[in-house]
């Protein structure tokens, strides 16, 4: 039983607040399976003077750092009791923390849409029978973020401004970086640049607490896809550029940096990148294996434009995406398109499973729009005089 009195107990706290910063300050650094660790080592004290509001806050930086290291099924696991304990025995900020990141960890693998609605109405009863709805803000972030997935992005922007309108930078605080960075996606997901560029701009001028590598990673990413937006190549390059020297190793900054290669046309340094990309192709995020499969078929979609003789162009940004007068290389742009074909079908194989976990069509649709492309092209052959494809 839990004695704040005793001398072993206080010498114990003393020990939790002391891991408590080192924790703290490894995940300010984005050093995430280190906090993991340190965290780690805090839980088993709490664990062992039967602490049960220190179990829940424990639990929780925990998992989250897990959840950040991309530990998505750890995390779970050490989030998991806590939920079955319930809402009681733990402050009211960490059981919320505790249900908005459990929510964050479903949408990320995904777990099947019912699971992820019903943790969400879990989520918003226990804050109006708690008293407190002014937390709603994180779960509102939450929710764009599942429109996002599914496609719906009107709603999703709609629940980000929301969410921004009406976040408070008090604890539990979910920091201003994943607010701006979800409200400038959305907006050039929506082709919105002008909106785009307002987000960025109060980004910039944010002074919230944050962490500064995160928001410079964020921000600098959003620049990339912005410029992208607007045919400035040679400035997402740049900015992506920027990403990197924060974290090159981060899943993201590798996509973002592979795409602005593409749109420069320049397939070698993509290359390079997406190979390293590769190592990530089995993560436990869905999400992310999808994307790496979907991008190793647009770099061999590349590759046989530029074997045709064609311009680079974005395939996520771009509008346009005509046909060729002509092949300036028919045997390397048709070895492309098979290859490209092959990327797309794996793509697809992921992409059908988290639509129908997800229940919508936004990643068959993607892919067969790029298949329209690859078709394209492939149909040129097909007019050549006195050439079989």
């Amino acid at each position: 039983m839990f004695d704040a009195e005793n001398p072993l107990t206080q010498a114990a706290q003393e020990q939790m607040q002391s891991l408590y910063a080192a924790g703290w300050e490894a995940y300010q650094d984005t050093q995430w399976l280190r906090a993991a660790e340190i965290f780690g080592k805090a839980l088993e004290i709490a664990e062992s003077i039967n602490d049960i509001r220190k179990i829940v806050l424990y639990r929780f930086w925990r998992g989250s750092s897990l959840l950040q290291a991309g530990k998505l099924r750890q995390a779970l696991a050490v989030l998991t009791p806590t939920l079955k304990e319930g809402t009681t025995g733990g402050d009211a900020d960490d059981i919320y923390n505790t249900l908005a990141t459990y929510i964050e960890i479903a949408q990320d693998l995904p777990v099947n849409l019912g699971a992820i609605e019903k943790a969400f109405q879990q989520t918003e009863s226990f804050l109006r029978n708690s008293g407190n709805l002014d937390w709603r803000h994180r779960l509102l972030l939450l929710q764009a973020t599942l429109s996002k997935l599914r496609g719906m992005y009107p709603e999703a922007l709609a629940a980000a401004q929301e969410s921004w309108a009406i976040w408070q930078d008090k604890y539990p605080v979910y920091i201003a970086d994943a607010h701006l960075n979800r409200l400038v996606e959305i907006s050039l997901l929506l082709r919105d640049a002008q909106q785009a560029q307002m987000y960025l701009w109060e980004w910039e001028m944010d002074e919230h607490d944050t962490i500064p590598k995160t928001r410079e990673r964020l921000s600098c990413s959003r620049q990339s896809d912005l410029a992208r937006l607007e045919g400035r190549f040679t400035e997402a390059v740049d900015w992506a550029r920027r990403a990197m020297l924060v974290d090159n190793s981060d899943i993201d900054t590798l996509i973002l940096m592979v795409r602005t290669f593409l749109c420069m046309g320049d397939n070698h340094r993509a290359r390079d990148e997406l190979i390293r990309l590769l190592a990530h192709r089995h993560a436990e995020t869905g999400h992310y294996r999808y994307y790496i499969r979907l991008l190793w078929g647009d770099y061999h979609l590349a590759c046989a434009r530029q074997a045709a003789g064609m311009p680079a162009v974005d395939d996520v940004f771009g509008l346009e995406f005509p046909p060729p007068s002509a092949i300036a290389n028919p045997a390397a742009t048709r070895y492309a398109l098979a290859r490209a074909r092959r990327g797309y079908r794996a793509a697809l194989k992921v992409g059908s499973w988290i639509d129908e976990k997800l229940q919508c069509s936004l990643r068959q649709n993607e892919i067969y729009e790029r298949l329209a492309r690859v078709e394209a092209i492939e149909h040129q052959f097909y007019s050549l005089p006195g050439r079989a494809w």
